[in-house]
């Protein structure tokens, strides 16, 4: 699998805490999943060449210029096929934005956003097995992006985090 780069907008911590109650349900279960499990739950904006790493370092940088912390709500669960469970955050102008910003670097190699935070990459039986047993216990989560990172995958490689300034 070729090496990617991943421009990430992570949430705060109240946010991770309570996405860790949904993975608190898929473990009591069984199951263990796929989905990278080191790296703080996110929103992944944008996908790059692993050729541009002092480029997209300096653009988060920039970024950090440009956006402040922002609010992010998650009402739905959503699937890509059976293989992916994920939380769907609400329509966001700031999300649409930082992609808009890094899409128009030049850069990037996918020419879509498709907002989501990964809660269980599996099997689909293992998928359609949990899925009513989160969707009972699930509500509505509102949250902060706080931070702007970079990581490459695969294997795992953080690379640089910034905080976004308060409002």
């Amino acid at each position: 699998m070729e090496k990617k780069l991943y421009i990430l907008a992570e949430l705060d911590e109240e946010t991770q805490t309570q996405i860790k109650g949904i993975e608190n349900i898929i473990s009591e279960n069984g199951l263990t999943g796929q989905q990278t499990k080191d790296i703080p739950y996110h929103i992944t904006i944008n996908s790059f060449s692993s050729n541009y790493e002092n480029e997209l370092i300096k653009m988060i940088e920039d970024i950090k210029t440009k956006t402040r912390k922002f609010s992010v709500s998650f009402s739905s669960l959503g699937l890509f096929g059976l293989k992916v469970l994920f939380l769907n955050p609400d329509v966001n102008i700031n999300l649409v934005d930082l992609f808009n910003y890094t899409k128009g670097k030049n850069l990037h190699e996918d020419d879509f956003l498709s907002a989501h935070t990964t809660l269980l990459i599996d099997e689909s039986e293992n998928i359609i097995k949990i899925l009513p047993k989160i969707t009972e216990k699930f509500q509505r989560i509102s949250g902060i992006i706080k931070y702007i990172s970079l990581y490459e995958f695969f294997p795992t490689r953080f690379i640089k985090r910034i905080e976004l300034n308060s409002p």
